[in-house]
């Protein structure tokens, strides 16, 4: 694929910034709306976005679990990487 450049305006979404896809990306990644994407930053400043593949979970895990927990991980993310510098 050739490579192509595309711009976009971030916007203000209550305490956040977003910013919609062009088709051509959407498009390129193979992602619909529902899907999630994942953004690899790189220390040189780069950041990548590739499809989150869809993973089963093992027998016996509940799905709900699963979630509560990446909920909590996701409401103290800032308490557990501090944590790191004790």
């Amino acid at each position: 694929m050739d490579e192509i450049t595309v711009q976009r305006k971030l916007m203000k979404i209550g305490n956040s910034c977003g910013a919609t896809f062009p088709h051509e990306i959407l498009k390129h990644l193979n992602v619909k709306p529902g899907d999630q994407i994942d953004f690899n930053i790189q220390t040189d400043g780069t950041v990548t976005l590739k499809k989150k593949e869809n993973t089963t979970l093992p027998k016996g895990v509940d799905p709900d679990f699963i979630n509560m927990v990446n909920g909590i991980i996701e409401k103290y993310d800032d308490v557990f990487k501090g944590l790191t510098t004790r």
